[in-house]
């Protein structure tokens, strides 16, 4: 998922509706008596994006001379910025880095309001592992990782470590503590649940036979042991039932996980990708338990914004790319359309790194390389960012960091203000809510958020919300959505260690790929890991140690 740079204001009462109005409809309850708020859209530039898939751009023509670079970046996310960054750490400055939207960020970009910043996607990353070295040398550029302390573990800034309570989950009417659901289990619920998280910890202490994990981040680092392989190959629900785990309470959150990291069912993926989900995690610090995160009111457009702020000078955002191919003298032509001023420009380099998800590159390039396209498959989202006067009670564990209702379609909600070491009880807040179309064959639901309905998506959260905090509905001043046709790509049954994932690392001449897509995996230790190692592909070519 990723945030566009939304910045809506904060609408007080019903003022403003008729902006709204101008984005999208206002949101009405059946009921007379239920309160109104205003609803916009908001959300990435599908209709520029469609434009590029359709050809439309195909036969127009550059009237200004091209701009000579040795290298041009394509793609202003995770992977695009950190290519960049990587290459300015080592002295790499000749390039320029093309972004469709407003702002840079991708999946981790974000808003604001009157009342707090808040994510339009990703919203936290784990502990550095020790092998994911390139986080950690970012997390101590920024300051997140402070210092080391005697045992040579890494120090956490504690303003962003997550807060306590980090999560809780509305079950039997009720909020427990934490997600695992732990309340009226019967005995057998109960040594499943524990059977499957010792087998779980097994398997993340575990080491292949060549001495690796057998579950890295990133997972390109991870045992190539056969038998640890062959678990890509059957789905998550398949594994379960061959490992006898089939009581309901489990079934729930292997699927809630599933939705959570994957955008996708159990049945959908891979048992490799679904076991990685608990046991890839093995971050450690002096200062934080192994399963802590790092987190901002922002989410991950904490880690954009200052990576934005190294990068200001090489970013062009509003550039929209819609081909890249060799010239005559045999550089790389990316020409862009520029969505202010709607005319073509042209770049003209030696290198090129396209840090889009690789069903648009296909689309963009000239002469794209063969690449399975029914092995892609997207996972669509709806996020909603929702403005309240005050958060509602609710029976149980008090509001956390993270709230779950068991047996909802959706991922509950992240409250933004949760990091705020000043936060106010009745104070006004915003929360961020994730509804992954999970169940949904893609096309369809990718089909259905272009046609999005503010009505009914709004009375669906609300309803939603009203179970685990009743309400609720009366206290919302105003709610944005960001529907994700192209959320995150989902590790399908045999994706990450197939053919098709192999085939998508392989550079194009002198085009290198970075993404997430190559992962299989949509988080940020990927998307950054893709990008960094492009940027050492142009380092090696342009002759640079």
């Amino acid at each position: 998922m990723s945030r566009r740079i939304s910045r809506a204001t904060f609408l007080k009462g019903l003022l403003g509706c008729s902006a709204a109005l101008a984005a999208g409809k206002i949101a009405l309850d059946s009921v007379d008596d239920q309160p109104k708020f205003p609803c916009r859209i908001l959300g990435p530039s599908m209709d520029v994006g469609h434009k590029i898939r359709d050809l439309e751009f195909r036969n127009a023509k550059v009237e200004s001379p091209a701009l000579d670079k040795k290298l041009v970046i394509i793609g202003g996310g995770v992977a695009g910025l950190s290519a960049a960054w990587w290459l300015r750490r080592n002295g790499f400055t000749d390039f320029a880095l093309l972004e469709l939207e407003k702002s840079v960020g991708g999946n981790s970009s974000s808003g604001a309001n009157d009342v707090s910043s808040y994510p339009w996607g990703a919203h936290y990353v784990p502990l550095a592992n020790e092998e994911s070295t390139i986080v950690k040398t970012l997390f101590e550029e920024l300051g997140i990782i402070s210092g080391i302390d005697p045992s040579g573990l890494p120090l956490y800034n504690d303003l962003y470590m997550c807060h306590d309570p980090e999560e809780r989950l509305f079950k039997d009417g009720t909020f427990q503590e934490g997600l695992i659901p732990r309340r009226g289990l019967q005995r057998k619920d109960k040594e499943e649940v524990n059977r499957f998280f010792a087998l779980m910890g097994t398997y993340r202490q575990l080491r292949g036979n060549d001495g690796k994990r057998a579950f890295a981040i990133p997972l390109e680092l991870s045992s190539q042991d056969a038998e640890l392989l062959a678990l890509d190959n059957i789905s998550m629900e398949e594994w379960m039932k061959t490992n006898n785990f089939s009581t309901r309470p489990l079934k729930w959150y292997i699927d809630y996980c599933c939705r959570d990291d994957y955008g996708s069912s159990p049945q959908n993926v891979s048992a490799w990708a679904g076991i990685h989900y608990f046991a890839g995690r093995n971050g450690k610090a002096a200062n934080a338990e192994t399963n802590s995160v790092v987190t901002w009111p922002n989410g991950n457009g904490f880690l954009i914004d200052q990576l934005k702020s190294m990068l200001q000078q090489f970013v062009r955002t509003d550039a929209a790319v819609i081909r890249l191919e060799k010239n005559e003298a045999g550089r790389l032509s990316t020409t862009f359309y520029d969505t202010k001023k709607h005319s073509l420009g042209l770049y003209s380099s030696e290198f090129c790194i396209c840090a889009t998800p690789r069903f648009l590159a296909q689309h963009i390039m000239a002469d794209p390389p063969s690449l399975d396209s029914s092995a892609l498959v997207y996972g669509p989202w709806l996020v909603a960012n929702i403005t309240l006067k005050m958060m509602t009670a609710s029976k149980g564990v008090g509001l956390a960091w993270d709230n779950v209702r068991y047996g909802s379609p959706s991922l509950g909600y992240v409250v933004a203000t949760h990091q705020n070491i000043t936060t106010r009880k009745n104070a006004p807040t915003v929360i961020t809510y994730y509804y992954p179309l999970a169940q949904d064959d893609p096309l369809k639901a990718r089909q259905s958020l272009t046609k999005i309905d503010t009505d009914e998506w709004s009375k669906r959260i609300v309803e939603d919300l009203e179970k685990m905090n009743p309400g609720i509905g009366r206290q919302i001043v105003s709610m944005d959505l960001w529907p994700w046709g192209h959320g995150m790509i989902r590790p399908s049954v045999g994706f990450i260690w197939g053919e098709a994932r192999k085939k998508m690392q392989q550079p194009a001449g002198k085009v290198f790929f970075a993404h997430s897509d190559m992962s299989g995996i949509s988080n940020f230790e990927e998307a950054q890991y893709r990008g960094v190692e492009a940027a050492k592909m142009v380092l090696a070519g342009a002759g640079i140690r």
